[in-house]
């Protein structure tokens, strides 16, 4: 009988500790904090550990978190209405001073996210009836779906968020606990771990120390019996910005057409084709031809983010091709800190960096508005003043316009579209959406183990 127990005890010893979700980061992501916070590991730590006032669903829908409903003035102020049973991981409910406090130290704090910052940039917020509200010269529809991204702290404490999982450091880890919370999250938590290099994730997803991951780009892999394969399409591109006019970028629409050996791309990637993200739902668009060509250096100096195999071996073929019309392509790989410190100073000639765009059309003017998180070459035009009111909705014809503004007179170049290719736990269930597994809502309070 002891034997049989023995034995017993052997086989649900896996299933006792697989309720934690064991997953790889490839970067530090820095400490949690929902004010000064910047970067895709540190938005999944924010979405684990804290709640925004709307989110949006895997589907691109509006949904509520933090506020049960809204509503928009004839003004356009945005009225929300709280949960009244979300609390912070201290206990302590969250209240509408909260959430004026976030935002108005966003916009006060110089060392505040410039992604969020542009998001309330002119912006007013306060309270009314004890409720907060928030006045801005965008639409209503594209505040909604910015405010996604802006999880609430609590005033005073930028590390304390209210989300469905509570973060707690530990040797070697970052371990995110499920807590009582709205979404009722399912799995016991999330343990992170820092493996940089994609072979060692291949190789712990391979053993099942990984529950999910990205294995190493390249070449097809099938997963192992444990796994399944999710691929996600995702609104993601590798886009170079030009500091010296567009003629560098229209030899590169040349030249990505054909620079990418497609056994070099594998699943995870494919030349881009337009100007903006098709996912989006943007129409393929050149650049229409210029006469005469400007005129180029022969020696080109793009700065990128080093530490990705796979973009490293990509821009190699680009300066393959490159050389073949006569230009000394030379890639200068930064460490991440220091690549956007040179894109935010404007110190650069031409610099390329991974985009993650917001899932609505409204993204792509960060590219062109002033102050825009994503305008590092300063770029203006005085139609775009005229162009902006008139996108009220994602179909108006207003954005036909200011693509072809855009294509006259180019900022920036997408080089690479990206989509997602991860090995999945069998047992575990997730929702794929072009955001990503964490950034969506519920993203993994909706997890479950089978």
């Amino acid at each position: 009988m002891r034997h049989c127990l023995l034995a017993l005890c052997l086989l649900l010893a896996p299933f006792a500790t697989a309720q934690m979700v064991e997953e790889a980061l490839s970067a530090n992501p820095g400490p949690l904090d929902f004010i000064r916070g910047e970067g895709y590991e540190q938005w999944i730590f924010q979405s684990l550990a804290g709640d925004a006032l709307v989110g949006i669903s895997p589907t691109g829908r509006l949904v509520p978190r933090l506020a049960h409903s809204w509503s928009s003035a004839p003004d356009g102020t945005l009225h929300f209405h709280l949960r009244s049973d979300a609390r912070f991981a201290d206990g302590q409910p969250v209240s509408a001073e909260d959430v004026v406090w976030t935002f108005q130290e966003l916009q006060r704090n110089p060392s505040a996210s410039p992604t969020k910052r542009a998001v309330l940039q002119g912006a007013g917020v306060g309270l009314q009836g004890g409720q907060p509200w928030i006045r801005s010269p965008k639409p209503p529809g594209r505040l909604l779906l910015e405010l996604a991204r802006l999880p609430i702290a609590r005033a005073g404490q930028p590390q304390v968020g209210s989300g469905p999982f509570a973060f707690r450091a530990e040797p070697g880890a970052w371990v995110f606990r499920r807590r009582e919370h709205f979404l009722a999250p399912q799995v016991e938590g999330i343990r992170f771990r820092l493996l940089p290099d994609a072979g060692a994730v291949t190789t712990a997803l391979r053993k099942g120390w990984l529950s999910l991951g990205a294995p190493a780009p390249g070449r097809p892999q099938e997963p192992p019996p444990t796994h399944r394969l999710l691929r996600q399409a995702m609104h993601a591109q590798f886009v170079v910005w030009s500091r010296s006019g567009d003629g560098p970028l229209r030899l590169l629409e040349t030249w990505r057409r054909d620079a990418f050996p497609p056994g070099l791309l594998g699943a995870n990637a494919r030349p881009s084709r337009g100007l903006w993200p098709e996912t989006l739902g943007f129409p393929v668009q050149g650049i229409p031809p210029r006469v005469p060509l400007p005129e180029v250096p022969r020696v080109l100096h793009l700065a990128f983010t080093a530490g990705e195999p796979l973009l490293e071996k990509l821009l190699l073929a680009l300066r393959e091709r490159a050389r073949r019309d006569g230009y000394d392509l030379r890639l200068a790989p930064q460490e991440q800190g220091l690549l956007v410190a040179r894109l935010t100073q404007g110190d650069f000639d031409l610099a390329g960096s991974m985009v993650v765009f917001e899932p609505h059309p409204w993204a792509v003017l960060e590219f062109m508005e002033p102050g825009g998180p994503m305008n590092f070459t300063g770029w203006s035009h005085p139609a775009l003043a005229t162009l902006v009111p008139r996108l009220r909705h994602p179909d108006d014809p207003a954005w036909r316009d200011l693509q072809n503004l855009w294509a006259q007179h180019l900022g920036a170049l997408p080089l690479l579209d990206f989509q997602s290719v991860l090995w999945v736990d069998r047992h575990l269930e997730v929702t794929p959406s072009p955001l990503g597994l964490y950034l969506s809502t519920p993203g993994a309070a909706g997890w479950r183990w089978h």
